[in-house]
């Protein structure tokens, strides 16, 4: 799953604003995980229901027959759910909160920077024989002043900031050139930075 979030056009004037993310706040914080627990309530209601029936079934006096059809098939269907239910919970456990991890990003970034756009990938691979999900951030954006390539390299090593050290394994410049532009103010440079949060295993 591809996540793209652009904060800001080319041609826009430069704002003091760093990161503008209410709605990916949002979409985030509120739409996410109630797709989740919508998701996670009707599967357990299911359970519920299957559980009760089997359990009716089981508790007549004689199991035989097509009864005895119906309640394997109910029993089959009842772990079969749970199954999902599992799944869906291992979901909510390995995701990322991505709220409090923009408010993080914004407070660490120096006035000097501006993000133009930020883009986040997942995927599911397997760790240590189990699988779990991985997430790169990719940030682009301007940088200016005399302070340009340590503000650049500050946010390289974003990794050891104690906001991110228990969730990001690296972080890297990928990019970092002048900005040909004309439009561009003088001394602009442009950068990319690739980090990889540390992989969340599913439970």
């Amino acid at each position: 799953m591809n996540l793209r979030v652009d904060l800001i056009l080319e041609t826009e004037q430069r704002s003091a604003s760093v990161v503008n993310a209410k709605g990916v706040l949002r979409i985030i914080s509120i739409v996410v995980p109630v797709i989740l627990l919508v998701a996670i309530a009707m599967v357990a209601s299911s359970i519920m229901r299957i559980n009760s029936d089997l359990k009716n079934h089981e508790n007549e006096m004689s199991i035989a027959g097509p009864k005895k059809d119906a309640a394997i098939k109910y029993r089959e269907e009842l772990n079969k759910n749970k199954q999902t239910l599992e799944e869906l919970e291992g979901w909510r456990l390995s995701r990322i909160e991505w709220a409090d991890q923009l408010a993080k990003i914004q407070n660490v970034i120096p006035t000097e920077i501006q993000l133009t756009s930020l883009r986040i990938m997942h995927n599911v691979e397997t760790v240590d024989g189990a699988p779990a999900r991985t997430v790169t951030m990719t940030m682009k954006g301007k940088a200016l002043g005399s302070q340009a390539n340590i503000n650049v390299e500050m946010l390289g090593d974003i990794e050891k900031n104690s906001a991110f050290t228990n969730v990001l394994k690296e972080a890297k410049v990928a990019d970092y050139k002048k900005n040909e532009d004309p439009s561009a103010n003088e001394g602009e440079m442009l950068f990319l930075i690739e980090s990889k949060y540390q992989p969340r295993k599913f439970k």
